[in-house]
């Protein structure tokens, strides 16, 4: 059976920590998490580079370098939960790095100390295929971006609940529910198709919705510093997703 939402111990282990252990070589996790730091936002800081007006190479190798500097500051060593939400923190972070990398009239290459390589021309195709209105300015855009990120990490945390449960092809079949409205969902062609009754294939799109959202709740978790901060974060999601 598949596992269901975590108490409120979910805030013991954040982004936060994640951060603070990237922030000590000597940490025995410090390049797995920084690794997970790059995989889950280099979208959406890479679409703020973009929207600031930098070509792709030079967007791509700002946001490389933003994130292999991000392992060398001492100041992120004296980072603490009290300092707000890592969403934030990140751009706030990717500003003053821009604002440092333009004064010195230069940009970071790649080729060293890199932490995560994107694959050739996967950050530009992922940003063009990204709706965003032109007119959009770069902290919308990012949000925007950070906002399709997290949701793309939720279902595929969700689908590996439901592989882990053994239930993958009943992922693959009412997965496309998780956006539609229910009353979109063909459920006596999906009854017939996975040798099931229409009540259960309802009571099934119900809990892999309800799952769903439980995990974007407790992704959200692991960005803010205080669980009274979820709530505006969901709603601040809804915000980005709506422009």
């Amino acid at each position: 059976m598949m596992s269901g939402s975590s108490s409120g111990g979910q805030f013991a282990s954040t982004r936060w920590t994640q951060v603070l252990a990237a922030a000590n070589p000597e940490h025995p996790e410090a390049q797995e998490a920084l690794s997970a730091l790059c995989r889950t936002y280099w979208r959406p800081l890479y679409s703020y580079v973009r929207r600031r007006g930098y070509e792709p190479p030079d967007a791509e190798d700002l946001t490389q370098g933003f994130f292999a500097r991000l392992l060398r500051l001492e100041s992120l060593a004296e980072v603490r939960r009290e300092r707000g939400r890592f969403r934030a923190f990140l751009l706030a972070s990717l500003k003053h790095f821009l604002a440092d990398e333009r004064d010195r009239g230069r940009a970071v290459k790649r080729g060293a100390g890199l932490i995560e390589s994107f694959d050739d021309g996967e950050a530009e195709t992922r940003y063009q295929r990204e709706p965003i209105d032109p007119a959009m300015a770069p902290d919308q855009a990012f949000d925007r971006a950070w906002a399709l990120a997290l949701l793309d990490q939720v279902t595929v945390s969700l689908e590996k609940d439901y592989a882990e449960a053994g239930q993958l092809e009943l992922f693959e079949a009412l997965c496309f529910c998780l956006t539609g409205s229910r009353s979109e969902a063909p459920y006596t062609e999906l009854a017939s198709r996975l040798g099931l009754s229409e009540p259960a294939i309802r009571v099934a799109v119900h809990r892999m919705r309800k799952r769903y959202r439980e995990i974007l709740r407790q992704e959200i978790a692991r960005t803010v510093s205080e669980p009274d901060e979820v709530e505006d974060e969901l709603l601040q999601l809804k915000r980005a997703l709506a422009s």
